[in-house]
């Protein structure tokens, strides 16, 4: 499970944008997006079910961290969550993010 990411510089909407155009030229953008809602990051998963992961989106200095908060994760998705949030956090990792797990 994926507990914090943080981004050191940089506005939480221009990192999820580059996320996003990461995810669209992979495997994982077919279920995988990321969003902003409020003072919220939203991971939603779906394929066979919907999962959403939440954190809470705290700005800082420079960047801003996200915090794990709740999760909704669905029974089929149940089984291949390590191994997609271990691909996420590649995403997040090569877009400039520290990510603790």
């Amino acid at each position: 499970m994926i507990k914090s990411f943080s981004v050191s510089s940089g506005s939480a909407n221009d990192f999820i944008q580059k996320v996003t155009e990461s995810l669209s030229g992979r495997e994982l953008g077919k279920i995988a997006s990321v969003t902003l809602s409020g003072e919220n990051v939203i991971i939603t998963f779906s394929k066979l079910g919907k999962s959403e992961v939440i954190f809470n989106l705290n700005k800082e200095t420079n960047g801003f961290k996200c915090t794990h908060f709740s999760e909704k994760i669905s029974f089929t998705h149940k089984a291949f969550r390590s191994d997609i949030e271990g691909k996420l956090s590649k995403v997040l990792e090569s877009n400039g993010a520290k990510v603790e797990i």
